[in-house]
């Protein structure tokens, strides 16, 4: 015997309603109701609409939606959804609002880790694959847009900037771009390297070397910024929200607009663990190919440990130096074949930039 459940039948004409006796029929494809004053009524399933007010739920039949039948009974309820699961006639938000408090938070769970792996994983990944769609000449613009905004002719050291390029002239960097350096005037303990191939170095770092040997170290270091075009990386990592949305409509001229507009960010951009690794690395290439002491960058992160005001420290602050980066360059060290040769011309530049 079918089971029968109460519930009171408006029929869109009068406000008053009528008491109704509910079944389901036909291997529960169809609602069948019978009012009091006799009325029989068939609504099947794929015709169906509702509301849910926790035990009250709605019933319309799209042919007639001014009509609507109320039950307020747990068990039709319950049934009532396995009938549209059966059909699947149940849609995905009532799905999850009738799920437990058990699997709702499952599920939030889950969204919860998709989202930071998504964040912390595939974000990166895909700001790196969109920086492959910049072409160079956008890495020129905006490092010039930098050193236009922040750098003033008056703060550059024009003799000491000459030794500095002459300094680099006398190494091989394996470069992918022209260079420029500039020396800045300043105690600041800092260096830079912008897009475009412009290293900038302070003179409050160059004072603090004991041999040249740290200072190509620190150029190889910024030149890897530059031949893996760090920051740009950097940026659109920084920026990837905006830059998902763009590349979504496909508009490169949007991405380079969002990057232009945030290139302040880049002298003060903080390098990831991993590119700093990379740039480590590629240093200690340049010095081991130029036959320069590879000691010089465990030369150049003692120097910048021993200072000890924080206010000084952007270096540290854009390039993190960690205790792994100097432990992994040294195990690197020790497993390298290399020979050191003096450079007597790199000598006696380097004394020069440092008077």
């Amino acid at each position: 015997m079918l089971k029968k459940f109460k519930g009171k039948y408006f029929n869109g004409i009068s406000s008053a309603s009528l008491e109704a006796s509910v079944k389901f029929i036909n291997s529960n494809n169809e609602i069948c109701f019978q009012t009091e004053n006799g009325d029989l009524f068939f609504w099947d399933i794929s015709d169906i609409q509702f509301d849910s007010y926790h035990n009250l739920i709605e019933i319309r039949n799209k042919k007639n939606l001014d009509a609507i039948l109320k039950i307020e009974d747990e068990n039709f309820i319950r049934k009532f959804y396995q009938v549209l699961k059966r059909n699947k006639a149940l849609n995905l938000h009532t799905r999850l609002t009738n799920l437990s408090f058990t699997k709702i938070s499952i599920i939030s769970i889950c969204i919860l880790s998709l989202i930071s792996l998504m964040y912390f994983y595939a974000l990166p990944r895909i700001s790196d694959q969109l920086v492959s769609l910049l072409p160079d000449s956008f890495d020129n613009q905006l490092g010039e847009i930098v050193m236009d905004t922040y750098i003033f002719e008056s703060s550059i050291d024009t003799e000491k900037t000459k030794y500095l390029q002459q300094f680099a002239s006398e190494l091989n960097l394996e470069n992918t771009k022209p260079l420029k350096f500039s020396v800045v005037k300043s105690d600041e303990i800092n260096a830079f390297a912008l897009p475009n191939g412009q290293i900038v170095i302070y003179t409050g770092i160059l004072k603090g070397m004991k041999s040249y040997d740290a200072l190509v170290a620190l150029i190889g270091h910024e030149v890897a910024h530059v031949n893996k075009r760090h920051s740009i990386k950097g940026l659109c990592r920084d920026i990837s929200g905006y830059m998902i949305i763009s590349l979504i409509f496909s508009d490169i001229n949007g991405i380079m607009s969002i990057l232009i507009e945030n290139a302040h960010h880049l002298k003060s951009l903080s390098y990831s663990r991993e590119f700093e690794d990379e740039a480590d690395k590629y240093g200690l290439k340049i010095l081991i190919k130029n036959n320069v002491n590879p000691n010089g960058i465990i030369e150049l992160f003692e120097q910048l440990e021993k200072v000890d005001n924080s206010n000084n420290m952007e270096f540290i602050q854009t390039h993190p130096l960690t205790e792994n980066r100097k432990k992994n360059i040294k195990k690197i060290i020790s497993e390298s074949v290399y020979e050191i040769k003096t450079n007597n011309n790199l000598t006696s530049i380097f004394k020069k930039l440092q008077n």
